[in-house]
């Protein structure tokens, strides 16, 4: 008789649980989703005012008030420093730390739209950030304005030649919107501002050649007793 053959011992395969690593990979991008989403509706936290130097090449009258010239120093320190973030607000007292950090643009109208960028502020988001900060006060957000057209709503139409520093500048269909900061030596009107084409947050020496035509003073001035 034959003996029988010993039994064959297969090598098993050993399947690998990719399925896990695939679920790990989709949670961690809905997580970086979600982060971007939220991040520019996270209250930042940063060192105060005082830690962010003001631009030395402003030249304010010595009678300005304290609260104008809070208001056009604040703007400035934030030059070359903050760039331009579509629809980005900031009601911080001080440095906000999300600036910098990318985050997702979603305000509709920009050709940024539903991109990763580095969080900034935009043209009256600047405005109204140094606002908030010349108050010391959150609460400044609802005197001073949100969006250009709004804050030109408060703001009551002066004469070129009578712009002051702190008052407020605006292109003539109101898309854009700065900060007086004073005359340069040429004469012509300086404008903090913060816009797209430029980079972010700067000084111009001459709003006219930028575009800016219409100077409006701001009630925030009269509802924080300055005038």
């Amino acid at each position: 008789m034959r003996r029988p053959y010993p039994p064959r011992w297969r090598k098993r395969r050993v399947r690998r649980n990719s399925g896990g690593w695939n679920r790990f990979l989709r949670l961690l991008g809905i997580i970086l989703l979600l982060s971007g989403l939220l991040l520019p509706f996270l209250p930042g936290k940063g060192p105060p005012i005082a830690q962010v130097s003001p631009t030395p090449s402003l030249a304010l009258p010595e009678d300005l008030s304290p609260l104008r010239r809070a208001m056009v120093e604040n703007a400035a320190a934030l030059t070359g420093k903050v760039g331009y973030f579509w629809g980005g607000k900031s009601v911080c007292l001080g440095w906000d730390s999300r600036w910098g950090v990318p985050a997702l643009v979603t305000a509709h109208g920009s050709d940024t739209t539903g991109a990763l960028v580095p969080f900034g502020l935009d043209c009256s988001g600047l405005v109204t950030w140094a606002a908030v900060n010349a108050a010391g006060d959150a609460g400044a957000l609802s005197a001073i304005g949100n969006g250009v057209r709004d804050q030109y709503s408060r703001c009551t139409p002066v004469a070129w030649e009578e712009a002051r520093p702190g008052d407020l500048a605006f292109f003539p269909d109101l898309s854009h919107v700065g900060i007086v900061a004073g005359f340069s030596a040429e004469g012509t009107l300086e404008i903090v501002h913060c816009s797209k084409s430029l980079g972010g947050v700067v000084l111009s020496p001459d709003g006219p050649a930028i575009g800016f035509t219409l100077i409006g003073r701001p009630a925030f001035y009269q509802i924080y007793g300055e005038e």
